[in-house]
């Protein structure tokens, strides 16, 4: 990203983070820029994110634990699954 930045120096190079059953669900926003490389930056109005450790339970900031988001663009099922 750092050698875009260079190549397009006018330009908004940013990263953005999301999954097949969804939207982008975050971003860093352009005052940011290029700052927070590997961040997924900041989670976009109207998503909620919450990290479940493997007991279920609610992971607190720096534990490790499976990211569980919602939100208007999450796929409600998968196609001609919808018990997955």
């Amino acid at each position: 990203m750092n050698q875009m930045a260079k190549v397009f120096p006018n330009s908004f190079i940013g990263q953005a983070f999301g999954m097949t059953e969804g939207c982008s669900i975050s971003m860093l926003s352009p005052e940011r820029k290029i700052g927070t490389l590997g961040s997924a930056g900041v989670l976009i109005p109207g998503v909620k994110a919450k990290v479940l450790k493997a007991d279920g339970s609610l992971g607190k900031e720096g534990e490790q634990g499976e990211l569980v988001v919602g939100g208007p663009g999450m796929a409600s099922e998968y196609y001609s699954n919808p018990t997955a």
